[in-house]
């Protein structure tokens, strides 16, 4: 009767049958917190229960629909009435009509099975038994309690790997197996007899998914994007659309402001974004931004054209998905079914709206298995917390916690310095990791920022000399900096990717800059579209249609003479511009970069690319200013005439990258890699921390990742000028000081 654990539920009133007596009773009435709490606890555990329900069986049992917006809900949304229907009948006799009857038994014995049926967590049998899911999906395969693995596993990542019953975090540091856990822990469930069908594994991106299924051919592995797409599919004929498609539909529904860059359609697509992936509403989102207007219309509009064409683009696939689960049962019920043992990586990239999709998926149960590490935390921008690791069991009740606590991918320098920087940290699980590397290096250069780029090159070079171009990388807080070190690779013939292209040059801080360099080398040539970049950044408060009027000019006096003929206010901003020109042009004679140093230090050139800034870092994560200073460093770089700098930079960009080369990277774009050998470019102030981040905590994980992607060496390199705070904090703290002994008072 009481085998395997089980309950037994009784109507109000019914007496307590023979054999049950003095087993803990629980009066159900509604599904609060605290009863789901104590039956999702005794399921788990396996301890019988008697529940005595006061909710009619039929209510409980009906479905439940949402029709909120998912952007009003909260990653924790659960419907609570299926689960508590879960959890009252999955392992609990029916003793409501008198003579206990456990239905799953009945149904197994339909398919000729006799024996017993487990209803517990599936993971925790204490014999090999037939368990409910198997009968629900037409099976009386035996599950077995233990299964054999191919792999040699650490202790910390065997007791991961068998873990017994419900949900599980497991905390899985840079370079500690985290693929081969996951990947072990699949073959797992499946070697204990799990139906395949049953079961499904999330990778974060089709590398990821490519890399699980090498390791495990024919594994059940998906990326969240691809589940998603394939609900709707089954839901409706649907495809993804194309960037092409997207933008027409967005230019017709906004009106973006004058004077944007030069993507006027990006921030309404980061701003989708926001709402899709970060469930913030568009009213919110639009108050938030100054380059979004008409977004919060724009917003369902833009859904219902995606619908009405049969289209979803690449954030539809999730908040499409999530909107079928929350009004479809009978869809969410079936997904749920593929998804009732759920293993999920790179936990710590999940967005509000992925771990929504996740906790809907694997409901009632919560069966999943999170694998990430909240120092790995790098995508705030896109609605990615620390929290859900670390406060995991809010979101996933009961969950057993494992931590794999050996680095087997850096040497010791750069755990401990790893180490030390996050400590700094507070929103995080406390945690020592070590190294079993002996060999390997972590080195610190602070040279003045104009030599950054040639030592950077100097260093690969070196590397080179001992490992194949595929071993390099070097690696930046965003692209743009790294324009300097490609620009000297490519000249150098040093194979390498493309960190960025010629399209660079169009970005507003460096059209204008390249603008003002022009005008100063042809003073008596001025181009019209020249002129007017220049006269805008800084503003001077002109109205359009003096602007127009005054890029008509052709040369430096023209200008100065039109100028003078002005009223008071437009006469001296145009003289204030003419002996700016006539500034740079004595630093043009001196230098290229004195030229660019000028036009940063003496103008305010600089002040209207911070103001252009403010509206924040964006997915891209890069900055006008940020442009400014590579520029400025490619000049450093450049040996040539001033007037034949911009062609040599731009067929430079132009040059076809090579992807078997040294490896050219923001750290965003490269984390879940490693190499031998890696350079962390740029480590300054300004850029770790980055100047428009506001969670420094973030940045301190960015700088831990960009340093973890090394297997052997990493050289840190910084301007000796401005260095990042941070390369302190990457230092053993101080000892504390001895504490002063107090003289006793003689009484």
């Amino acid at each position: 009767m009481q085998s395997f654990g089980r309950g037994l539920v009784l109507l109000p009133g019914q007496p307590v049958p023979s054999g049950w007596e003095g087993i803990a009773t629980l009066t159900v009435r509604e599904p609060n917190p605290e009863v789901l709490a104590v039956l999702h606890d005794h399921w788990l555990q396996r301890r019988p229960l008697v529940i005595e329900l006061h909710i009619p069986i039929g209510e409980l049992k009906r479905p439940e629909i949402c029709e909120e917006e998912p952007y009003r809900l909260q990653p924790d949304f659960e419907f609570a009435r299926e689960r508590l229907h879960f959890l009252v009948w999955a392992n609990n006799y029916d003793g409501t009509k008198g003579e206990p009857i456990w239905w799953h038994g009945r149904l197994a014995q339909r398919l000729g099975f006799t024996g017993e049926v487990d209803g517990g967590p599936r993971c925790n049998l204490p014999v090999a038994a037939l368990h409910r899911e198997s009968v629900e999906s037409g099976s009386i395969r035996l599950s077995q309690p233990e299964a054999s693995l191919d792999l040699e596993l650490a202790p910390d990542q065997l007791e991961a790997v068998r873990h017994q019953g419900g949900a599980a975090r497991v905390l899985a540091p840079a370079g500690s197996g985290k693929t081969r856990v996951l990947t072990q822990r699949l073959a797992y469930l499946l070697g204990c007899g799990f139906e395949k069908e049953r079961v499904t594994a999330l990778a974060y991106n089709r590398r990821a998914a490519l890399e699980m299924r090498q390791r495990l051919p024919q594994a059940p592995v998906s990326t969240l994007h691809a589940l998603g797409y394939a609900l709707q599919r089954r839901d409706r004929e649907v495809r993804v659309a194309d960037e092409r498609e997207v933008r027409a539909i967005l230019a017709r529904l906004v009106k973006p402001p004058p004077l944007l860059n030069q993507d006027p359609l990006q921030p309404y697509l980061e701003a989708l974004q926001q709402v899709r992936l970060g469930l913030m509403d568009p009213e919110e989102v639009e108050e938030s931004r100054d380059d979004v207007p008409g977004l919060t219309e724009a917003f369902p509009e833009y859904r219902q054209e995606l619908r009405r064409r049969g289209l979803v683009d690449h954030d539809e696939q999730i908040y499409g998905a999530l909107e079928l689960l929350l009004r479809n049962p009978e869809a969410r019920k079936q997904a749920q079914r593929s998804c009732t043992h759920l293993l999920v990586d790179e936990f710590q990239d999940l967005t509000p709206a992925f771990l929504l999709l996740v906790r809907l998926l694997c409901a009632p149960a919560y069966q999943v298995f999170g694998v990430g590490d909240d120092d790995q935390v790098i995508y705030g921008y896109a609605g990615a917390t620390p929290d859900y690791l670390v406060n995991f069991n809010r979101y996933f009740h009961f969950s057993s916690a494992y931590i794999l606590d050996t680095n087997y991918r850096c040497p010791a320098a750069i755990v401990d310095a790893a180490g030390h920087l996050l400590g700094r940290n507070k929103l995080r699980v406390v945690k020592q990791i070590r190294s079993v590397q002996a060999e390997g290096s972590l080195r610190l250069e602070m040279v003045p920022a104009a030599g950054c780029a040639s030592v950077a090159v100097e260093q690969v070079e070196q590397f080179l000399r001992s490992h194949p171009a595929t071993e390099v990388a070097v690696l930046a807080r965003v692209n743009a900096v790294l324009m300097p070190v490609q620009l000297l690779l490519v000249q150098r013939g040093i194979p390498c990717s493309r960190s960025v292209d010629s399209n660079i040059l169009q970005r507003t801080g460096i059209r204008s800059a390249l603008a003002y360099l022009r005008l100063v080398l042809h003073p008596n040539r001025f181009a019209s579209a020249d002129l007017a970049d220049a006269l805008r950044r800084p503003s001077r408060m002109l109205k359009r249609e003096l602007l127009e009027k005054a890029s008509r000019c052709r040369s430096r006096d023209d200008l100065w003479k039109w100028g003078m003929q002005q009223e008071a206010w437009p006469a001296s901003q145009i003289e204030e511009f003419v002996d700016d020109l006539r500034m740079l042009g004595k630093h043009l004679n001196k230098s290229l970069p004195a030229f660019f140093q000028a036009l940063r230090q003496q103008t305010n050139f600089l002040q209207a690319l911070d103001q252009l800034d403010r509206s924040g870092l964006g997915v891209s994560g890069s900055s006008h200013r940020d442009d400014l200073l590579a520029l400025e460093q490619c000049a450093a770089v450049y040996t040539g005439p001033a007037a034949d700098f911009v062609a040599w930079v731009e067929e430079m960009l132009d040059r076809p990258g090579d992807e078997s080369g040294v490896r050219l990277s923001s750290v965003h774009r490269v984390k879940g890699q490693e190499w031998p050998c890696v350079v962390v470019y740029g480590v300054n102030g300004g850029l770790f921390p980055h100047r428009l981040s506001e969670d420094e905590e973030e940045e301190r994980r960015i700088l831990h990742v960009a340093i973890t992607r090394a297997r052997r060496h990493c050289l840190l390199l910084a301007d000796q000028s401005n260095p990042s705070p941070m390369l302190a904090e990457m230092q053993p703290p101080p000892p504390p000081s001895p504490k002063k002994k107090k003289k006793k008072k003689r009484k």
